[in-house]
Protein backbone atom coordinates (compact mmCIF):
# COMPACT_ATOMS: atom_id res chain seq x y z
CA UNK A 1 0.00 0.00 0.00
CA UNK A 2 1.61 3.40 -1.35
CA UNK A 3 0.80 6.37 1.50
CA UNK A 4 1.95 9.75 1.01
CA UNK A 5 5.13 10.50 2.46
CA UNK A 6 4.17 13.54 4.14
CA UNK A 7 1.20 11.70 6.09
CA UNK A 8 3.91 9.12 7.31
CA UNK A 9 6.07 12.34 8.43
CA UNK A 10 3.11 13.98 9.87
CA UNK A 11 2.90 11.08 11.89
CA UNK A 12 6.57 10.51 12.81
CA UNK A 13 6.36 14.26 14.03
CA UNK A 14 3.65 13.37 16.60
CA UNK A 15 5.33 10.39 18.07
CA UNK A 16 8.86 12.17 18.37
CA UNK A 17 6.89 15.46 19.82
CA UNK A 18 4.39 13.10 22.35
CA UNK A 19 8.20 11.83 23.61
CA UNK A 20 9.48 15.09 24.35
CA UNK A 21 8.78 17.29 27.23
CA UNK A 22 6.12 19.38 26.46
CA UNK A 23 5.41 23.15 28.20
CA UNK A 24 3.11 21.78 31.18
CA UNK A 25 3.70 18.05 31.01
CA UNK A 26 6.77 15.89 31.73
CA UNK A 27 7.82 13.28 28.33
CA UNK A 28 6.70 10.94 30.90
CA UNK A 29 3.10 12.44 31.28
CA UNK A 30 2.77 12.59 27.60
CA UNK A 31 3.18 9.13 26.55
CA UNK A 32 0.73 8.27 29.43
CA UNK A 33 -2.06 10.48 27.79
CA UNK A 34 -1.19 8.51 24.69
CA UNK A 35 -2.04 5.24 26.60
CA UNK A 36 -5.04 6.83 28.56
CA UNK A 37 -6.21 7.67 25.10
CA UNK A 38 -6.42 4.06 23.48
CA UNK A 39 -7.34 2.36 26.81
CA UNK A 40 -10.94 4.70 27.11
CA UNK A 41 -11.92 2.91 23.90
CA UNK A 42 -12.27 -0.09 25.85
CA UNK A 43 -13.70 1.77 29.03
CA UNK A 44 -16.71 0.09 30.02
CA UNK A 45 -17.69 3.13 32.70
CA UNK A 46 -17.23 5.41 29.38
CA UNK A 47 -19.40 3.13 27.34
CA UNK A 48 -21.82 3.32 30.52
CA UNK A 49 -22.30 6.97 30.58
CA UNK A 50 -22.16 7.45 27.20
CA UNK A 51 -25.75 5.87 26.47
CA UNK A 52 -27.57 7.70 29.77
CA UNK A 53 -29.45 10.81 29.00
CA UNK A 54 -26.99 12.60 31.61
CA UNK A 55 -23.54 10.67 32.07
CA UNK A 56 -23.89 12.18 35.40
CA UNK A 57 -26.10 9.59 35.97
CA UNK A 58 -23.68 6.65 36.27
CA UNK A 59 -21.15 6.21 38.87
CA UNK A 60 -18.21 4.24 38.43
CA UNK A 61 -14.46 4.16 38.00
CA UNK A 62 -12.48 4.41 34.58
CA UNK A 63 -10.47 1.39 33.62
CA UNK A 64 -6.77 3.12 33.42
CA UNK A 65 -3.30 1.15 32.99
CA UNK A 66 -1.68 4.96 33.25
CA UNK A 67 -0.31 5.35 37.02
CA UNK A 68 1.61 8.40 36.15
CA UNK A 69 -1.76 10.48 35.73
CA UNK A 70 -3.99 12.07 38.31
CA UNK A 71 -7.85 11.51 38.66
CA UNK A 72 -8.81 14.57 36.81
CA UNK A 73 -6.42 13.85 34.35
CA UNK A 74 -8.45 10.53 33.26
CA UNK A 75 -11.12 11.85 33.35
CA UNK A 76 -10.30 14.34 30.77
CA UNK A 77 -9.01 11.68 28.86
CA UNK A 78 -11.76 9.78 28.33
CA UNK A 79 -14.29 12.65 28.24
CA UNK A 80 -12.27 14.03 25.62
CA UNK A 81 -12.05 10.46 23.79
CA UNK A 82 -15.93 8.97 24.81
CA UNK A 83 -18.02 11.59 25.44
CA UNK A 84 -16.89 15.11 23.67
CA UNK A 85 -20.02 16.05 22.51
CA UNK A 86 -21.41 16.69 25.90
CA UNK A 87 -18.41 18.46 27.49
CA UNK A 88 -19.90 21.80 29.40
CA UNK A 89 -18.61 24.38 31.42
CA UNK A 90 -19.57 23.22 34.66
CA UNK A 91 -17.18 19.79 33.70
CA UNK A 92 -14.50 22.12 33.02
CA UNK A 93 -14.68 24.11 36.22
CA UNK A 94 -14.70 21.30 38.42
CA UNK A 95 -11.29 19.61 36.60
CA UNK A 96 -10.17 23.03 37.65
CA UNK A 97 -11.59 22.50 41.12
CA UNK A 98 -9.21 19.11 40.91
CA UNK A 99 -6.24 20.83 40.45
CA UNK A 100 -5.93 21.44 36.75
CA UNK A 101 -5.07 24.05 35.10
CA UNK A 102 -6.40 25.41 32.01
CA UNK A 103 -2.96 24.91 30.06
CA UNK A 104 -2.29 21.53 31.21
CA UNK A 105 -6.27 21.16 29.68
CA UNK A 106 -4.94 22.37 26.53
CA UNK A 107 -1.84 20.47 26.36
CA UNK A 108 -3.54 16.75 27.12
CA UNK A 109 -6.36 17.65 24.53
CA UNK A 110 -3.47 18.35 22.12
CA UNK A 111 -1.80 15.54 22.73
CA UNK A 112 -5.11 13.24 22.40
CA UNK A 113 -6.71 14.69 19.16
CA UNK A 114 -3.12 13.95 17.92
CA UNK A 115 -3.06 10.66 18.88
CA UNK A 116 -6.38 9.59 17.94
CA UNK A 117 -5.20 11.09 14.18
CA UNK A 118 -2.45 8.75 13.92
CA UNK A 119 -4.55 5.78 15.31
CA UNK A 120 -7.62 6.37 13.37
CA UNK A 121 -5.62 6.87 10.48
CA UNK A 122 -3.80 2.86 11.28
CA UNK A 123 -7.03 1.31 11.97
CA UNK A 124 -8.73 2.22 9.11
CA UNK A 125 -6.20 1.22 6.29
CA UNK A 126 -6.12 -1.94 8.70
CA UNK A 127 -2.63 -1.40 9.87
CA UNK A 128 -1.34 -2.02 14.06
CA UNK A 129 -1.14 0.45 15.83
CA UNK A 130 2.12 2.63 16.35
CA UNK A 131 3.65 1.14 19.69
CA UNK A 132 3.94 4.32 21.59
CA UNK A 133 7.56 6.26 21.73
CA UNK A 134 9.51 6.02 24.76
CA UNK A 135 9.26 8.83 26.89
CA UNK A 136 12.30 11.15 26.88
CA UNK A 137 13.51 12.96 30.04
CA UNK A 138 13.52 16.52 30.57
CA UNK A 139 11.22 19.26 32.56
CA UNK A 140 8.30 21.07 30.82
CA UNK A 141 9.16 24.71 29.54
CA UNK A 142 6.37 26.01 31.56
CA UNK A 143 5.78 28.95 29.11
CA UNK A 144 2.46 30.49 29.23
CA UNK A 145 2.06 33.01 26.50
CA UNK A 146 1.72 36.57 27.47
CA UNK A 147 -1.08 37.46 25.22
CA UNK A 148 -3.94 34.87 25.10
CA UNK A 149 -6.92 35.51 26.92
CA UNK A 150 -10.23 33.91 27.56
CA UNK A 151 -12.85 34.92 25.31
CA UNK A 152 -16.42 32.78 25.14
CA UNK A 153 -14.18 30.02 25.04
CA UNK A 154 -13.45 27.45 28.25
CA UNK A 155 -10.11 28.31 27.61
CA UNK A 156 -7.40 31.05 26.87
CA UNK A 157 -6.74 31.25 23.37
CA UNK A 158 -4.24 33.66 21.39
CA UNK A 159 -6.10 36.37 19.54
CA UNK A 160 -5.22 36.91 16.09
CA UNK A 161 -4.17 40.67 16.92
CA UNK A 162 -1.85 39.57 19.25
CA UNK A 163 0.99 37.08 17.96
CA UNK A 164 3.84 38.01 19.40
CA UNK A 165 7.48 36.42 20.77
CA UNK A 166 8.62 33.28 19.90
CA UNK A 167 4.61 32.35 18.39
CA UNK A 168 4.49 35.60 16.18
CA UNK A 169 3.97 33.59 13.32
CA UNK A 170 1.49 31.06 14.85
CA UNK A 171 -1.08 31.92 12.01
CA UNK A 172 -0.86 33.39 8.56
CA UNK A 173 -1.83 37.13 8.77
CA UNK A 174 -4.03 38.25 6.86
CA UNK A 175 -5.34 34.38 6.50
CA UNK A 176 -8.61 33.13 7.62
CA UNK A 177 -8.20 31.98 11.41
CA UNK A 178 -11.23 30.11 12.22
CA UNK A 179 -11.56 29.34 16.12
CA UNK A 180 -10.69 25.83 15.79
CA UNK A 181 -7.47 26.73 14.94
CA UNK A 182 -6.45 28.85 17.89
CA UNK A 183 -7.94 26.12 20.18
CA UNK A 184 -4.42 24.63 21.10
CA UNK A 185 -3.08 27.98 21.00
CA UNK A 186 -2.18 28.46 25.05
CA UNK A 187 0.13 25.89 24.02
CA UNK A 188 1.41 27.01 20.86
CA UNK A 189 3.59 24.09 20.39
CA UNK A 190 0.13 22.32 20.42
CA UNK A 191 -0.96 24.04 17.75
CA UNK A 192 2.05 23.87 15.12
CA UNK A 193 1.68 20.13 16.02
CA UNK A 194 -2.04 20.21 14.93
CA UNK A 195 -1.20 22.59 11.67
CA UNK A 196 0.89 20.15 10.78
CA UNK A 197 -1.61 17.00 10.76
CA UNK A 198 -4.20 19.08 9.26
CA UNK A 199 -2.41 19.91 6.19
CA UNK A 200 -0.93 16.36 5.81
CA UNK A 201 -4.50 14.96 5.91
CA UNK A 202 -6.79 18.09 4.47
CA UNK A 203 -5.12 21.10 3.84
CA UNK A 204 -3.49 24.17 5.57
CA UNK A 205 -6.44 26.41 6.91
CA UNK A 206 -5.82 29.20 5.06
CA UNK A 207 -7.02 27.00 1.79
CA UNK A 208 -9.83 25.52 3.15
CA UNK A 209 -12.42 28.56 2.35
CA UNK A 210 -11.86 28.36 -1.28
CA UNK A 211 -9.52 25.02 -2.58
CA UNK A 212 -10.95 23.51 -5.52
CA UNK A 213 -10.41 20.06 -7.01
CA UNK A 214 -7.59 21.63 -9.33
CA UNK A 215 -5.62 22.83 -6.07
CA UNK A 216 -5.16 18.79 -4.82
CA UNK A 217 -4.14 15.69 -6.21
CA UNK A 218 -6.13 13.15 -3.74
CA UNK A 219 -7.68 10.18 -4.91
CA UNK A 220 -11.28 11.99 -3.88
CA UNK A 221 -12.86 14.92 -4.82
CA UNK A 222 -13.79 18.23 -3.23
CA UNK A 223 -17.49 16.88 -2.81
CA UNK A 224 -16.40 13.27 -1.36
CA UNK A 225 -13.71 14.66 1.37
CA UNK A 226 -16.50 17.30 2.94
CA UNK A 227 -19.33 14.68 2.72
CA UNK A 228 -16.86 11.96 4.36
CA UNK A 229 -16.10 15.11 7.10
CA UNK A 230 -19.16 16.26 7.84
CA UNK A 231 -19.98 12.25 8.52
CA UNK A 232 -17.40 11.53 10.44
CA UNK A 233 -17.65 14.66 12.84
CA UNK A 234 -21.37 13.91 13.14
CA UNK A 235 -20.42 10.03 14.07
CA UNK A 236 -17.98 11.81 16.95
CA UNK A 237 -20.37 14.37 18.28
CA UNK A 238 -18.71 17.09 17.05
CA UNK A 239 -20.42 20.42 18.47
CA UNK A 240 -17.77 22.41 16.51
Amino acid sequence: MKIRQNLTQSHDRVWREIAQPGTWLTGQKRVAVGAETRAARQCSYCQERKVQLSPAGVSGEHTTPARDLSSAEVELVHKLVSDPGRITRQWVEQLWDAGLSDAEYVEIAGVVSAVIVVDTFHAALGLPLRALPLPQTGEPSRRRPRTAVLEQSYVPMIPVEGLVDDYVDLYQSGAFVPNVHRAFSLVPELTRLADDLMAAHYFRYEQVPGYTDADHDYAVNKMQMELIAARVSRHNDCFY
